[in-house]
């Protein structure tokens, strides 16, 4: 069954609702009608020559650019791998993160199709990788599901970008699992932005061996109710995670964030920033939970939550833990909630900005931070123009640098 606000981790989002719609999981036959000009109407955040499409968690290799892969990466059907080397994915899939949830339950149970990247030992990958999660059709159950095998020394980044080709709605159920050998490092870029009348709920499952690193950036904009689940498991000494995140939210949305980091050994090392940002009726939630197992001494771990209010009726239940088991630590957490500063926004005012156009700088100002963090510029102007429009993002960053 679905889990109910009894249980601790779904306290503040309440998932009833989903069960009593009358769903149908979703077949590759439900997306045989877009089209790739369909598909160039999109307004992706990036542009990548290595691009995968999964329409409705099936794989569509007419969408996808890049032709033959890089030496050493490879990106493979599930439903094709089944056909081909059964026995190979089952292996993959026994070996598989533990699973974690109800939700990755029925990910499983429905699994029909989904992606297997495989990168080499001592392969970087400079281009980065884009899968495109594409939904449409209503009421349907689309049960994407990304494992990612990386060898030794390896480096790949990865955008995992969720969108409506419509006003699409239904569930999305995702999993990602990932696994980090030694001295590998993972780059992983996961954008939700679905209509406003689909659901999204997402797991991240992570582990990372000796010396490997997970770098994170969550970014939540669109859907009716979003819950992004991102465990990440630290098993080898040296290794390292930085678990960034942005969300967004308006009207009646419900954007959850809940965060689990496991210190299962020394020396190692995790930092963690979220922000959320709330106008409307909107309700977001950010659990950040940060495990230190017994005598896993020489820790590092800091976490931050800040949100910002924009409507006296939005809210935010921001709730940052840890549980320490070892004394050779250092770890810190904090929490913050607060609204725009009317100071700011009178002294932009003074200064010839608009009304509207002083909100949007300072609300941008409090994402600007997160934004920084990603080194893809087509994935920043979107991200720009999320905030700020389409049209006066240059001139009101300009605008800004100028005060």
């Amino acid at each position: 069954g679905l889990p109910s606000v009894a249980n601790e981790h779904w306290k503040y989002t309440n998932v009833s609702r989903l069960g009593e719609r009358a769903l149908r999981s979703a077949t590759a036959g439900d997306g045989a009608s877009v089209s790739a000009a369909s598909f160039a109407a999109l307004e992706l955040s990036t542009d990548s020559a290595l691009r995968v499409v999964l329409v409705n968690g099936c794989v569509r290799d007419d969408l996808g650019a890049g032709g033959s892969l890089p030496q050493g990466l490879r990106v493979r059907s599930m439903a094709a791998l089944q056909e081909q080397d059964p026995e190979r994915l089952a292996t993959l899939l026994d070996t598989d993160v533990e699973a974690g949830s109800t939700f990755q339950a029925l990910n499983t149970a429905l699994l029909g199709d989904g992606v297997v990247i495989e990168v080499d030992h001592n392969v970087s990958l400079r281009e980065p990788l884009h899968l495109v999660m594409l939904g449409t059709g209503d009421d349907l159950l689309r049960s994407p599901r990304v494992l990612v095998h990386m060898g030794r020394n390896s480096e790949l980044r990865l955008i995992e970008e969720y969108v409506s080709l419509d006003a699409a709605s239904g569930l999305t159920n995702s999993v990602c699992e990932v696994r980090l050998a030694v001295g590998a490092t993972l780059f992983h870029h996961r954008l939700a932005n679905e209509s406003a009348a689909s659901s999204h709920i997402g797991r991240v499952a992570v582990e990372v061996d000796e010396q490997g690193q997970y770098v994170s950036d969550s970014l939540a904009f669109g859907g009716e109710l979003t819950r992004v689940d991102i465990d990440v498991n630290l098993v080898g000494r040296g290794a390292r995670c930085r678990l960034n995140g942005l969300f967004v939210a308006d009207g009646q949305q419900h954007v959850d964030h809940h965060t689990r980091i496991e210190h299962r050994v020394g020396d190692t090392h995790s930092a963690e920033l979220y922000r959320g940002i709330l106008d409307g009726r909107s309700r977001g939630v950010f659990n950040g939970r940060v495990l230190v197992a017994r005598d896993a001494q020489k820790i590092t771990a800091q976490q931050a939550s800040n949100n910002l209010l924009l409507s006296r009726l939005a809210e935010i239940d921001t709730k940052p833990e840890l549980e320490i088991y070892a004394d050779d630590v250092s770890c810190a957490h904090g929490a913050t909630v607060g609204e725009l500063d009317a100071a700011a926004l009178f002294y932009l005012r003074s200064r010839g900005v608009g009304a509207a156009d002083a909100r949007a700088l300072l609300t941008y100002a409090l994402a600007q931070e997160i934004v920084d963090e990603i080194p893809l510029p087509g994935v920043r102007r979107w991200l720009e123009t999320r905030f700020l429009g389409h049209t006066r993002y240059s001139q009101l960053l300009s605008a800004l640098e100028s005060l």
